[in-house]
């Protein structure tokens, strides 16, 4: 089967959610045998970086990129409101990129098309046009959600009113793709429940993010109530990690840092430098991008994910609860994952709970490490690529145009 895989960025390297998402789907794909072709946007936030590991994902996929400017300029912004578009889509088109997508349908005959996310969906009527494959939309999250909770979330009345208009054309431009498309591809339950009520004749399958197991090598966690090390990864220019940690940090880790003086809270992803530039927070410690996200997450203990906003699957945490993490998190950042409170994981909506779980955590040691103990058993029984792939390949040639 020859299947052409159209990404919004370069799924390699991994360096946060969404590629590792992409990546998953490409390796899915080659170890069920099929032919894939990796065609990318490439941008300035999400370059194409030349390294081993891209060099040997292009003997695999193929894989090939154009550069496209995706910064907002007012130009940009008049154009998408003249066109009632999504700016947020609109700065993913190029005539460039639409010209090579042509050329690429014109040298191959593919069975299937992924499109990546509803961000390249701008391309899906040059697809339709010059191919007779299958068209599958891979739903990361329910885009325009992000935008609304932003709006509900944000007390600065001009960001209200900037969240809710970027959240209603996304929406309406959202909802127009699903007439383009022969099936789709949602990374959770709650997602696809979202879409089947609005779409029900619309085929679709949850392919949840999953992990080759082996990658993660789960160590015996040794904690000392002496020495507890928070942690959180996960870049600063994504406006839900910046709407959380600075619910989390002014709210709930200043009264931690005081009650609790022994505790360090260790802080990685990029963009974090620049943020954390003029802030000063007691016992918390920063750093930028790392390279090695497996050993920084393994040198810590317990992981933060406060997330306010958002929408789709939280890949962070599947990979850490693969490493046998207690994770405290919030409602809307376990979405979309299969976990139980204070079985695999915690769940902890506002200061109060979130400050009543870190003493909690402090106190009983003993039962973080049988929670992670627990995540990695989920993540063993539900999240593994070996269980995604058949799956996967049953839905697509299901889809197969006759």
């Amino acid at each position: 089967m020859k299947i052409l895989q159209l990404t919004h960025k370069p799924p390699v390297p991994c360096i946060d959610g969404g590629c590792q998402a992409m990546y998953q789907i490409t390796q899915c794909l080659l170890s069920a045998g099929s032919e894939v072709k990796v065609f990318s946007v490439a941008t300035a936030k999400h370059p194409v970086v030349h390294t081993d590991d891209l060099l040997k994902y292009k003997e695999k996929t193929k894989f090939e990129s154009i550069f496209v400017d995706t910064k907002v300029s007012f130009g940009k912004i008049v154009s998408a409101f003249v066109k009632k578009d999504s700016l947020q889509a609109y700065r993913f088109f190029s005539s460039e990129m639409n010209e090579k997508l042509i050329t690429i349908l014109a040298q191959g005959t593919f069975d299937v098309v992924i499109v990546e996310s509803v961000f390249m969906g701008h391309y899906l009527e040059t697809i339709r046009k010059y191919s007779l494959a299958t068209i599958l939309l891979r739903v990361h999250n329910i885009e325009f959600l992000i935008w609304e909770r932003l709006a509900k979330q944000t007390k600065n009345p001009y960001k209200k009113v900037a969240f809710r208009y970027l959240s209603s054309s996304l929406k309406r431009f959202e909802n127009s793709l699903f007439s383009k498309i022969d099936g789709y591809l949602p990374i959770t339950e709650v997602d696809n429940q979202y879409f089947k009520v609005r779409y029900p004749n619309l085929s679709s399958k949850v392919i949840s993010f999953s992990i080759k197991l082996s990658d993660y090598n789960y160590k015996e966690p040794n904690f000392q109530e002496n020495n507890l090390t928070f942690f959180h990864l996960g870049s600063m220019n994504w406006q839900p990690n910046i709407e959380g940690m600075s619910w989390f940090l002014d709210n709930v880790w200043k009264q931690a840092a005081e009650k609790y003086p022994h505790l360090t809270f260790v802080i990685a992803g990029k963009g974090n430098k620049e943020w954390f530039a003029h802030k000063s927070y007691k016992n918390v410690h920063i750093f930028d991008f790392v390279e090695d996200a497996q050993q920084f997450m393994n040198e810590h203990n317990i992981m933060i994910v406060p997330l306010l906003s958002g929408s789709g699957m939280r890949i962070k945490i599947i990979e850490g609860m693969a490493l046998g993490k207690p994770i405290i998190t919030t409602t809307i950042g376990a979405e979309g994952i299969e976990v139980t409170h204070r079985d695999n994981i915690f769940i902890a909506d506002t200061p109060e709970e979130m400050m009543q779980t870190i003493g909690f955590c402090v106190n009983h040691t003993e039962k973080c490490v049988e929670i992670g103990k627990n995540a990695r058993k989920l993540v063993e029984e539900k999240y593994t690529q070996e269980r995604v792939v058949g799956e996967l390949m049953e839905f697509v040639n299901s889809n197969l145009q006759q």
